[in-house]
């Protein structure tokens, strides 16, 4: 069966209407389809020449161990059979389109800032490491919650707890003490922080 034949066979098994491909990765979709309740989910599914095997096993069970502590968009499904997953729809941005596009206050920061290091502990504290946490900040996206943003690390895939969890440590790299990077230098320049030499 191709992705298209096991979308489909996903949807009417799981009673969803699918309305659109949202992004695409390596090795899988993402679709936005809606509940017969009229709720809208995510459909994570596998590209049919992906290697990884059981990648929607695994993302499905490290997503439960983040849930767990309130962690991750919340998983609703595994289909196994048709190599996908539901989960929650986080309707956002990714965290380097937000610093700098958005016109971002220290306070907003600082508050967004201790909501995301807050989740990265949490992992840390059940040991699961999320593994891509340092990169460019694309497993990062941010919604708009009333006057808030709200952080949200999606993106299980590649995550462990057969290696020791440096959540935490990746993000400070990530945010602020990268000398290198741009997102670092522009999340300094907000809360006017200054990196040793």
């Amino acid at each position: 069966m191709n992705l298209s034949e096991r979308l489909k066979r996903c949807a009417e098994k799981n009673n969803l209407f699918i309305l659109e491909k949202i992004s695409k990765g390596w090795s899988s979709e993402i679709y936005k389809a809606m509940t017969k309740e009229s709720n809208l989910i995510a459909i994570k599914i596998e590209k049919d020449k992906s290697k990884r095997n059981d990648m929607c096993l695994k993302e499905y069970e490290n997503l439960k161990k983040a849930n767990s502590v309130e962690v991750g968009p919340k998983v609703y499904f595994l289909d196994r059979e048709n190599r996908a997953i539901g989960m929650e729809l986080i309707e956002g941005i990714q965290l380097r389109e937000w610093l700098f596009k958005e016109k971002i206050n220290k306070e907003k920061l600082k508050f967004f800032l201790e909501r995301l290091f807050s989740q990265a502990k949490k992992l840390d504290d059940i040991n699961l490491s999320h593994g891509q946490l340092a990169k460019v900040g694309k497993n990062i996206l941010v919604r708009r919650n009333c006057n808030n943003f709200e952080p949200v690390i999606i993106d299980f895939e590649k995550a462990s707890s057969n290696r020791k969890a440096r959540n935490t440590k990746q993000l400070a790299c990530l945010l602020i003490t990268n000398k290198n990077s741009k997102i670092a230098k522009k999340v300094r320049e907000i809360l006017e922080l200054k990196v040793k030499n």
